[in-house]
């Protein structure tokens, strides 16, 4: 007879036999992500702390690779030292042009895609993924220097989501009922 393993609340004296599986460790190198979450903080400096007291982006990128999904943590502090590192998260999601202001729009920020470079840190004999940095996506940051292969991946995605045909269908629909653009 097959046991199906059942999901349930667990008790606060259950016994539990499954290990964490752990994060997938990626290889260095350029990556796609898209922020799947952002959550608002506040960063509290420590006694040896070069920045400030300061607000504080915390995101999860959700990176597709070829050993499996990873989610990479990174933090984004908002204060007038790190302004180029804002800068290039928001030009890698494809908000800042370059050498144009940005007043940043934070909801905008879950669910967009942007290119990244991947590094390893080792921490107490763990290792970790973090953010080397951020690609621009606009092609405007380019112009003394070639697109990484990464970023001309990140346009393709991105033009084939463009050219799916969601409207095509409204515009069928309403042909179809003998409507036409603008009529109304």
């Amino acid at each position: 007879m097959t046991q199906f393993k059942q999901d349930r609340e667990l008790g606060w004296d259950d016994t539990i036999t499954q290990d964490s599986e752990g994060g997938i460790v990626l290889a260095p190198g350029d990556y796609i992500f898209e922020v799947v979450k952002f959550e608002r903080a506040r960063y509290t400096p420590g006694p040896s702390s070069k920045l400030p007291a300061c607000n504080m982006a915390k995101l999860e990128l959700k990176i597709q690779s070829e050993q499996g999904t990873a989610i990479v943590f990174n933090n984004l502090y908002l204060h007038t030292s790190t302004e180029g590192l804002l800068s290039a998260f928001f030009a890698s999601i494809g908000q800042k042009k370059k050498d144009a202001p940005l007043q940043m729009n934070w909801n905008l920020v879950t669910g967009a895609k942007g290119a990244v470079k991947i590094k390893n840190r080792t921490y107490k004999d763990n290792t970790y993924n973090d953010v080397d940095r951020f690609y621009p996506s606009d092609a405007s940051y380019y112009t003394t220097k070639q697109m990484p292969e990464i970023v001309q991946q990140l346009q393709t995605q991105q033009q084939g989501y463009q050219a799916a045909p969601q409207n095509n269908w409204n515009q069928q629909a309403s042909q179809q009922q003998g409507y036409q653009a603008g009529q109304f």
